[in-house]
């Protein structure tokens, strides 16, 4: 906003500036005039980069010097504020100059012109995105449109844990395209300056030059630019999920290992079998990601793919099926300059599903992530990649192995800090972390251990490596490792992230059971009662928030349930919480909680 503010000032002052020069028109009267002016422009020029680049230096080390101070660490987070900066702060402020230069020179003093300079504010500032946000909601990040702003695609979203700022060669190019057509434009109007042919011909030639350099960085700006702070692409692969239909799966056979060979965006993946009752078994893969073969022994074979399920026609049966693809940069999943946050959540690589990695869930009313981890599953995975900020398998030198349910790699950044048994990795803006991860794990512990008290949980304690985010990744529980997405920006001891610990945890941990309606209500009590039971606030005590999406009938249900509930002494609501989750199936109804909570009255 500071930027968009001070842009209009230099637009106006190199405006007047210019077209004073052009009123008085000295330069006209020297036969290498045309020469001076331009030699007038790019001095103006040059005194205004240099100016703003002291402002953009003094203004980093303002940032740099209050991140140190608050105890955020050295990381690769200094260099990406740095490059947020000259692209938000430092490059439209040098584009202020070309704008108030061309607005003299195809308006002159005309009073018109201060209408051309509000509109070319308006147009191409840097939060032009957020004002004709209805428009840019629908340009996606590979379209031609999204050259028409340089703006963020979302200023709530310019920065995510281990990805980084907004901030990759897609946006340099745009930048550079937008200086080229402005300065064709100058050119191009500056024709009629020149006096001598020469001259003409010269500027006609720099301008066929401009030209394709234009095209050139404008192509490939929208080639790279990135996709994961694009509301279009969000809203487009939220769409492609929400009206998936359920495609037959043929799951007939046993994984017993993987191989991964990751070479950039470039995947390699040998699933070896250890029964095969089929030939045409199913995968799950993203859809996103394009495979380019498979291969069972040493023949390529063909396939389907609808959705995230691929299917694959064998000849024969086969001990192991190798996939060649691509990962690619997706919303939902974001791959930048080599950072890239693979979840074991995710279907990165071939699983054994039945389900597309994103289902609806009638109880929060949208779509969330299909995978459900299982205690009996376990596969031995070898990886070979580049040095990963985090992954839940042991480094043998060059080399990711052991055995787990899932895999998950983090190439991004981001710290590491060792506390007892646990090691915990955590995006590089989060302060102080050694002083606030004891309260945290504690914290944890106790929840695990109350929430087994309830119901039985997916692991019998906390796992000792842990991965903590707030916005851009979603939460994930294993035997072998914890990914938590605490939601908020602050700090991860704060009350705001503490609060969700109790639902979020039995979340994680207690497989579902039922609807998605009842599991849903029966986790949002449960956590009251935890949180009860540890002498913990509760921010909003009663029935959920997403029940009241519900019709009218089940929230009256919903209601009455609560009221019975808050009758029951302590003792009988934990027996209550502990028979419900005990009992219920698919079969299950509003109708028989209430029954049962009735039964205990």
């Amino acid at each position: 906003m500071i930027v968009q503010i001070v842009s209009i000032f230099y637009m106006v002052f190199f405006y007047s500036l210019f077209s004073r020069e052009l009123l008085y028109g000295v330069h006209s009267f020297f036969v290498d005039g045309y020469r001076i002016l331009l030699e007038k422009v790019s001095a103006m020029f040059i005194a205004h980069f240099i100016v703003q680049c002291c402002m953009l230096f003094f203004v980093y080390g303002i940032y740099t010097i209050i991140y140190l101070l608050v105890g955020i660490e050295n990381s690769e987070i200094y260099l990406s504020m740095f490059r947020f900066l000259y692209i938000y702060m430092l490059a439209p402020l040098i584009l202020t100059l070309i704008y108030g230069v061309l607005v003299a020179m195809l308006l002159g003093t005309k009073k018109i012109s201060f209408f051309a300079i509000l509109f070319l504010w308006i147009i191409t500032g840097s939060v032009s995105t957020e004002v004709f946000f209805p428009f840019f909601s629908t340009v996606q990040a590979n379209e031609l449109k999204s050259l028409l702003f340089i703006g963020m695609n979302n200023i709530m979203l310019v920065y995510k844990p281990f990805i980084g700022f907004d901030v990759h060669w897609g946006n340099e190019l745009k930048l550079i395209s937008w200086f080229l057509i402005f300065l064709g434009i100058i050119l191009l109007s500056s024709l009629r300056w020149t006096i001598r042919t020469r001259e003409r011909r010269l500027v006609i030639n720099v301008l066929l030059a401009v030209l394709v350099l234009f095209t050139v960085t404008s192509y490939s700006a929208v080639k790279l630019s990135m996709k994961a702070f694009s509301t279009a692409d969000n809203t487009i692969e939220t769409d492609y999920y929400m009206n998936i239909e359920e495609t037959e799966s043929d799951l007939r056979y046993e994984i017993d290992s993987y191989v991964i060979s990751m070479e950039g965006t470039h995947v390699s993946v040998e699933v070896n079998l250890s029964h095969l009752d089929t030939l045409e078994p199913t995968f799950q893969l993203y859809h996103a990601y394009p495979v380019r073969e498979i291969i069972a022994d040493g023949e390529q074979v063909d396939f389907e793919r609808s959705g995230d399920i691929i299917r694959i026609f064998l000849i024969s049966d086969s001990s192991s099926l190798t996939f060649h693809y691509n990962i690619v940069d997706t919303n939902f999943v974001p791959i930048k300059e080599g950072r890239t946050v693979l979840l074991a959540n995710y279907a990165w690589y071939p699983k054994k599903r039945a389900s597309h990695m994103y289902e609806f869930n009638e109880y929060i009313d949208w779509i969330q992530l299909s995978e459900h981890f299982f205690n009996q599953e376990s596969y031995h995975f070898t990886l070979e990649s580049e040095e990963v900020l985090f992954s839940n398998l042991q480094r043998q030198g060059e080399l990711y192995k052991g055995e787990a349910e899932a895999l998950t790699i983090i190439a991004g950044q981001g710290n590491q800090l060792i506390y007892g048994d646990y090691r915990i990795t955590y995006p590089a803006d989060w302060p102080n972390m050694k002083e606030r991860v004891p309260t945290v794990l504690s914290q944890l512990e106790v929840t695990l251990n109350e929430a087994q008290q309830l119901a039985p949980t997916l692991v019998q304690s906390l796992p000792k490596k842990i991965v903590f985010s707030n916005y851009g990744l979603s939460s994930l529980l294993t035997t072998d490792h914890l990914v938590y997405n605490t939601g908020y920006p602050g700090s991860v001891d704060s009350y705001d992230t503490m609060k969700d610990f109790q639902k979020r945890i039995l979340q994680l941990a207690v497989p579902k059971k039922g609807s998605d309606k009842l599991h849903g209500e029966w986790v949002n009590m449960a956590s009251q009662f935890l949180r009860k039971k540890l002498e913990l606030p509760i921010e909003l005590e009663g029935r959920s928030m997403e029940s009241y999406h519900l019709p009218k009938v089940e929230q009256e249900i919903i209601e009455g349930l609560y009221q019975h509930y808050y009758q029951l002494s302590f003792e009988q609501r934990h027996k209550f919480l502990k028979d419900w989750y005990e009992e219920m199936d698919n079969t299950w109804d509003w109708e028989k909680v209430d029954k049962l909570i009735k039964e205990w009255r």
